[in-house]
């Protein structure tokens, strides 16, 4: 089996044996679940709405009928201590906008404790009469109350966080009961008025609402047992595994987990091998476990369903979560399973005013494989309704424009990926209570559906068109989740690595995806003309090959970050070399990171520019090369730490050995590369947010001032979020914008040529503009260009 492949494990592979579950519940949850919607799901069934038809209350004696549509939610809660009153009127300005697709957040009954369902009925049965086109989506928090824990200790995971004992995601009483549970809601809201309206579920995990691992590992009897049931599945017998482990004591019957390692050695960055492979099995165990909980429950909804149903999963954090033992690096397992999709937040660093606000995971992976990504919006607001008074409050100190331009942010970043949106009130208090948020909504909605004007596109998988002057994808950001089982160092190497490449590509200025390595190998994701492998540290030979082939066919560069295949069946340094191209070398011990740029004549970066941190990493690698061929050295020791390889095949690498990457000097290299960068640097040098979709792109500006785009050919612009504003026949754009301001820009290109101030030169320079559909031209000096919107003016 390739070690990307699916998973071996109980959940994933074989099919749920449903007979196991408590008597009697297939057949409730089949009952219930086969009335939910009066047609199987498919995209037949996504229709476009009438945007703004006034709200009205159902007729008495006919049932509306439920519609899937974009894939564009308001998310709330009828959970105990919400309040049913603003949830309703947050429900009234929802459908006034357009949005009729609500995902609730409901109690699960727990076998056992007592849960009263009929509020929660009475509340899905109050969304509709208020909405008689809503779609329902049950949001499952398959965490299980204390009560249920106490009356189950053998359930219980042997870590306490915060005092707080965490289940065992093992455990076969919770998966039995959680299924259970599963059947006596469905039986409950069956016999609601909201029953036939319900479309989907989300799938939640019982850590916070999402599927992780915390704290130390878990030794209860579930977990070890568990541990040692998915070691069977890899090795073919003990003799196998005392061989892999160099361990000729240890038998499939008494296999321990191993000590938790110290995650925060730099020195030691990667386990020895094969004295600790007993440590990568347990990583990638916790993630394909976790992987197996969800599916568990998930192919109980999928086999029981007579009607399909739209199951999404709290999963894909990767880039979130920095340790490698949260379980949430099997992504493309799940993916590849039963789960529609899966639901993140916004990322909760960074995600301010001005802020980067990233994806939590390669989001888009989903899209290629035709499943759904949603992006949840849970802006803090500021506003709630008083339960006594009725009145909608605001707390003082937090503009509501400033909110305004925070969800515009998120936003963009979601409509330029086909990503779904999900607008939360997590509490159900009111915090989307307000008439102003919901035109902005009403925008957005009209906004996605005429970028997408096909309610089902992110079930095609097709390549997003980009109006770059190659006509495809400029970079590809990738990342792998087998070789983060590897690393015994993880929150410093991966929040420099996963969360700042990231960050720092969102602020490159040219088109980015994200995807994982897999989606590489298996050709599913977008060409692109620059791949950033950003820690594809575990490669074997006929990856590296795959890979090479693919640079060569599509005539694409690589980047490289730190240890590019640096681990076969053993880690050497070789195996750099023959990943990169280059000659890699390794440091005799630790070695102290931070460079200095050493080409002179860059738009983004001047010589003698410094870059990364000065700490001590072992392992550490440097390159010998050709001086022409060298871009960065190391400050302490000289070394070169970045460096260029152009080959006669036509494909590119470029190693960058620091485990670093700034935004400036990831532009630099793109523009070596000669790819078109739409950052023009000017007088003032801004860190804006740049997202690129179908004929668009969308700036989120880091500080105030004007920024100046090249677009690299003569577009008529709009903006889609304010269609008052726009520009006609311009390739050069200069923009007055305050810090936080977010402008989404559809471009439509045009057949005539920019009119340049005078003394601007013809026949551009620059190779990366000589396939622009447009005529090329030198771009004058930012300050000398006009580009004052037709229609409304900035502020």
């Amino acid at each position: 089996m390739s070690r990307r492949g699916s998973s071996s494990s109980k959940g994933v592979l074989f099919p749920i044996l449903l007979a196991v579950v408590f008597i009697g519940a297939a057949a409730i949850v089949g009952f219930w679940i086969g009335s939910l919607g009066g047609s199987d799901f498919s995209t037949s069934d996504m229709q476009s709405w009438t945007p703004d038809e006034p709200v009205s209350a159902p007729e008495e004696e006919t049932a509306a009928t439920p519609r899937m549509g974009w894939p564009l939610f308001f998310s709330t809660s009828v959970l105990p201590g919400s309040d049913i009153e603003a949830v309703i009127g947050e429900v009234r300005l929802a459908a006034l906008a357009g949005v009729h697709q609500y995902a609730v957040r409901v109690p699960l009954p727990w076998p056992g404790v007592d849960t009263p369902l009929e509020p929660v009925t009475a509340a899905l049965d109050r969304i509709l009469e208020t909405d008689p086109e809503a779609t329902l989506f049950l949001w499952i928090n398959f965490e299980p109350p204390a009560a249920w824990l106490d009356a189950h200790p053998d359930a219980a995971s042997s870590i306490e966080v915060d005092g707080k004992r965490l289940v065992s995601l093992e455990s076969q009483v919770w998966t039995e009961a959680g299924k259970s549970a599963l059947a006596v809601l469905a039986e409950t809201v069956n016999k609601a008025k909201s029953g036939d309206h319900i479309k989907g579920v989300i799938v939640a995990g019982p850590v916070d609402g999402a599927w992780l691992h915390a704290g130390d590992y878990d030794r209860s009897p579930s977990g070890t047992s568990g541990f040692r049931a998915w070691l069977r599945t890899q090795y073919a017998d003990n003799m196998a595994l005392q061989t892999a482990w160099g361990d000729l004591a240890c038998t499939f019957d008494d296999a321990p987990i191993p000590d938790k390692p110290n995650s925060a050695d730099t020195l030691n960055v990667f386990f020895k091998l094969p004295e600790e492979q007993r440590q990568v099995d347990y990583l990638r165990y916790l993630s394909e476990s976790t992987a197996d909980a969800v599916s568990e429950f998930a192919g109980f909804l999928r086999q029981n369903a007579k009607t399909s149903l739209l199951i999404l999963a709290t999963y894909g954090s990767a880039f979130e979560y920095p340790a490698n033992d949260s379980g949430q690096l099997a992504l493309g397992i799940l993916l590849d399973g039963v789960v529609d999709g899966v639901v993140t937040p916004v990322s909760y660093k960074d995600r301010g005013l001005g802020g980067a606000g990233g994806f939590m995971g390669p989001v888009d992976s989903a899209r290629w494989r035709k499943k759904l990504w949603a992006l949840v919006d849970d802006t803090r607001t500021g506003i709630s309704r008083n339960a006594v008074s009725g009145e909608i409050e605001r707390i003082e100190g937090l503009r509501s424009e400033d909110v305004l331009r925070v969800q515009r942010r998120n936003f963009a970043a979601a409509v330029t990926h086909g990503l779904g949106v999900m607008w939360d009130d997590a509490q159900g208090v009111g915090s989307l209570h307000n008439t102003e948020m919901w035109d902005l909504f009403r925008r957005m909605r009209e906004s996605y559906q005429a970028v997408w004007p096909t309610s089902e596109a992110w079930t095609k998988g097709e390549p997003i068109a980009y109006a770059t002057p190659e006509q495809r994808l400029t970079l590809c950001v990738v990342v792998d989740e087998a070789s983060r089982f590897f690393q015994r160092c993880d929150t410093k190497l991966n929040e420099l690595l996963l969360a700042g490449v990231r960050d720092a590509a969102l602020r490159s200025g040219v088109p980015t995806q994200f995807c994982l390595l897999q989606d590489i190998l298996s050709g599913h994701a977008q060409e692109a003309a620059v791949y950033l492998f950003v820690n594809a540290f575990h490669l074997h030979p006929e990856d590296r090959d795959q890979i090479k082939n693919l640079l060569i066919a599509q005539r694409s560069a690589a980047i490289w970050m730190y240890a590019p295949g640096y681990i076969d069946d053993q880690p050497s340094v070789e195996n750099c070399a023959a990943t990169t191209g280059l000659k890699v070398l390794m440091f005799d011990g630790p070695a102290r990171s931070g460079s200095q740029w050493q080409l002179s004549g860059g738009r983004f970066v001047g010589q003698g520019t410094a870059f990364g941190g000065p700490d001590q990493w072992a392992p550490m690698f440097y390159i010998e090369t050709e001086e022409t061929k060298i871009m960065a050295r190391y400050r302490e020791s000289g070394m070169v730490s970045v460096a260029a390889e152009f080959f006669p095949e036509g494909w590119a690498s470029i190693y960058v050995a620091e485990p670093v990457l700034t935004p400036e000097i990831l532009r630099e290299i793109l523009l070596i590369l000669e790819k078109h960068v739409f950052i023009r640097q000017g007088g003032e040098k801004h860190s804006d947010i740049l997202h690129f979709g179908p004929n668009m792109v969308a700036v989120h500006a880091g500080s105030n001032g004007e920024r100046s785009l090249d677009l690299g050919a003569t577009f008529n612009i709009q903006d889609r979020l304010d269609p008052d504003v726009g520009w006609q026949n311009k390739r050069f754009l200069l923009m007055p914008m305050k810090q936080g301001d977010t402008r989404v820009l559809g471009l439509e290109y045009s057949k005539e040529t920019e009119q340049l101030p005078q003394g601007a030169v013809e026949n551009a320079e620059s190779t990366d503009s000589t396939q622009a559909p447009a005529e090329p031209v030198e771009p004058p000096p930012p300050e000398s260009v006009s580009s004052e919107p037709v229609g409304t003016q900035y502020p």
